[in-house]
């Protein structure tokens, strides 16, 4: 779908201004953790609702931490509606601790990334583009410990998940 095309002197209506000039965030207020599970879960904060043949611009932003690298590390996907399609480049560590520069993942991928201890927040950067179909539905992260750990793997607060309307 393309952007409209505004005249002069046109009125600009409600829709038009929710869909296209607001950034939809998706923003996490508190931890989430996860202790003993390689069961990926829905992160509670992270979730976007999609317009039907529709594009998005897309960022992802999530703080985390957990046992020493090997011992839980994180792991993650995203769903999408039927016939959407996400791809998305990646900054992490990977479960050994070096940093990883991926630049072709899709939203059904499970990536892991690696931890350091509780004691140290790490980030991973994401960005992309979304496509939908015909079918509306949500974008939805889901994660879980990539080694089943009884050491917490947690997503932090202020992690963020952006999707810009582009089309």
């Amino acid at each position: 779908m393309s952007l409209p095309v505004y005249v002069d002197g046109q009125v600009l209506d409600a829709t038009d201004c929710n869909n296209y000039f607001l950034p939809q965030p998706a923003i996490k207020p508190s931890d989430q953790t996860v202790t003993s599970s390689t069961v990926l879960v829905n992160d509670t904060a992270h979730l976007v609702a999609l317009l039907a043949n529709a594009s998005y611009g897309f960022q992802c932003t999530l703080y985390y931490k957990g046992g020493t690298a090997g011992a839980s590390d994180l792991k993650w996907t995203f769903t999408v509606p039927s016939g959407s399609t996400l791809r998305y480049g990646a900054s992490y560590n990977s479960t050994g601790l070096t940093g990883q520069v991926s630049i072709n993942h899709v939203g059904t991928d499970v990536v892991a990334a690696g931890t350091n201890g509780t004691g140290n927040v790490l980030a991973i950067t994401m960005q992309g583009s979304l496509t939908t179909s015909s079918t509306t539905g949500n974008l939805q992260l889901q994660w879980a410990q990539n080694t089943s750990s009884g050491t917490a793997t947690t997503v932090g607060t202020g992690s963020v998940l952006v999707l810009t309307r582009i089309g």
